[in-house]
């Protein structure tokens, strides 16, 4: 577990200065607020990778992390049932949706669509077909990482940053999900190794940086999870899909 802690405090330590560089003040409670965010962060990825730590502690056994993500899922639920400081819809965990963004939302989450099944059909390589593997994608990693990133995380951040950030003339946008993109990004991509290297993994870090950015803009403007999640579930069960061509 010392890896995954070393591994979330440097993820941490990457996007700090962009917390301090946008928040609104740093008055005593904006403080605890980004303190709760972090070590919400580091819980999560430790939930997350609990069963490969301790064998002792699968639910379900098989080739993807259902274990992981139940636990990861179950801490989120536990979160906010302790932390009751906000409503659950300032974490944008709500049914109800802004009307007027529906039909751009979906029609986002077709573009998205798409351009994925042909970067998939193009770039990835052929696999088995597999019914554990259809499941899990349609399931759980949306669900985890969407009331995670999108949802908590963003809706805290989104308490204490500057809702738009300007340098000169640019606008630079919306800093919180920017981070919580940077942070989706990093969790795939930069990793610390057995031999506590750091090892950069490119692509995927880029590929989920670039979809964090395009579902937390998704969440902010439909002020819910629930297209986001939508987006992130179907995207990845397709990849697989027409992998197993």
């Amino acid at each position: 577990m010392i890896l995954v802690l070393l591994e979330k405090i440097l993820h941490v330590s990457l996007i700090a200065p962009f917390i301090l560089f946008s928040m609104k003040n740093r008055n005593p409670e904006s403080l605890k607020i980004v303190l709760v965010f972090v070590l919400y962060f580091i819980v999560n990825g430790c939930l997350l990778h609990l069963p490969f730590e301790y064998q002792s502690t699968w639910i379900i056994k098989g080739d993807w992390n259902w274990s992981g993500k139940i636990y990861a899922i179950l801490g989120s639920v536990i979160f906010l049932l302790v932390y009751r400081k906000f409503k659950l819809a300032d974490y944008y965990l709500t049914f109800k949706q802004e009307r007027v963004f529906l039909k751009k939302g979906y029609i986002i989450i077709g573009i998205l669509l798409l351009i994925g099944s042909i970067m998939s059909f193009i770039f990835s390589t052929k696999m088995e077909w597999d019914w554990e593997t259809i499941l899990f994608q349609l399931t759980l990693p949306g669900i985890d990482e969407e009331i995670a990133y999108r949802g908590i995380m963003l809706g805290l951040l989104t308490k204490v940053l500057k809702p738009q950030i300007k340098v000169g003339k640019i606008n630079i946008g919306n800093f919180a999900i920017l981070i919580t993109a940077l942070l989706f990004g990093f969790t795939h991509g930069l990793l610390i190794t057995e031999s506590f290297n750091i090892e950069l993994r490119l692509y995927p870090l880029i590929r989920t940086f670039i979809m964090g950015l395009i579902w937390g803009w998704i969440t902010i403007k439909s002020g819910s999870i629930l297209l986001a999640l939508i987006s992130h579930n179907l995207g990845n069960v397709s990849d697989k899909l027409i992998r197993m061509r």
